[in-house]
């Protein structure tokens, strides 16, 4: 059974994102009320149009065709997140036999950002189980190069990808090549009309004031704690509410401010144990005591 209306919903996922409006995927193709049509299922593209919009789109045509005969392509965002999970526990291993499988399938070759999440994972896998900073920058570069097709935003994906090439340098010491990286991206991410993951705003900042604390720059460094805590409570997101206000107290722990560093411990605690994280309360509890031996 063949299902066109996959192809019109397939464009519009793609269309966003590429930051691309109807009118502007349209432009030279056709109008903005057929790509409209499309997506919405009501018309199926002639073959020309079709291939002029996945041209466009940087996919093959006959992803969209595959696309109508074969809906299960939930398998793919089934791959997305099986190896975001693996990543977040740091299992490398597993994480590249994954991505040198998905390497043969042809719905990661001939779509361009499927393929890009692949170089992506591949590159961050390189870095950490080999060490080798410089076959993982190219991979990371050559991910981030394959989408730019437009002189459009860059979309969160690049932006993620710039975070992984900040978090390497970060790693090998190269603060200030981090720092550089980690503006570029927040000034790129807020550039984005609509944020579909608040949280990649978060990690970047909370990166960057790691970056700032090893160059010394302790304000600036709890600057962009403060302004990630912030986006954390207009999202409504936890998401390393707790890192952040350990983070601030243990530069305010530096500057020998003790009194403040605990009070923003204390802080960190209070997150940490909601999300009965007993590991980091009991490290947090410790380093208080340090301090409240200094105050005495």
């Amino acid at each position: 059974m063949v299902d066109f209306s996959l192809i019109g919903k397939e464009i519009k996922i793609l269309r966003s994102a590429l930051n691309l409006s109807q009118a502007e995927l349209s432009e030279g193709i056709c109008t903005q009320s057929q790509i409209s049509k499309i997506e919405k299922g009501e018309v199926f593209p002639l073959a020309n149009t079709l291939y002029y919009i996945a041209e466009r789109l940087g996919v093959d045509i006959n992803y969209f065709y595959d696309l109508a005969t074969n809906p299960q392509l939930s398998y793919i965002e089934e791959v997305f997140t099986q190896v975001r999970e693996l990543l977040h526990r740091n299992e490398y291993e597993e994480v590249f036999n994954i991505v040198e499988n998905e390497k043969k399938n042809p719905l990661f070759i001939n779509n361009r950002k499927n393929k890009q999440f692949l170089l992506w994972t591949e590159g961050i896998c390189i870095y950490h189980l080999k060490r080798n900073k410089r076959d993982a920058l190219k991979l990371l570069q050559t991910a981030l190069e394959l989408t730019k097709m437009t002189s459009k935003l860059m979309g969160e994906r690049e932006i993620e990808i710039l975070n992984s090439i900040a978090i390497i340098h970060f790693e090998t010491k190269a603060y200030e090549d981090a720092l550089e990286i980690y503006n570029y991206a927040i000034k790129n991410y807020m550039k984005i009309p609509y944020h579909q993951d608040p949280t990649i705003k978060i990690k970047i900042l909370y990166n960057k004031s790691k970056t700032l604390t090893r160059l010394n720059m302790l304000e600036e460094s709890t600057q962009a704690c403060k302004e990630a805590i912030k986006w954390c409570v207009k999202h409504n997101s936890m998401f390393a509410l707790g890192s952040l206000y350990y983070h601030i107290g243990y530069n305010y722990s530096l500057l020998h401010s003790h009194d403040i560093a605990i009070e923003y411990y204390n802080k960190s605690i209070q997150i940490f144990m909601i999300q009965e994280n007993k590991v980091f309360v009991k490290h947090i509890k410790e380093k208080i005591d340090e301090l409240s031996v200094l105050l005495d």
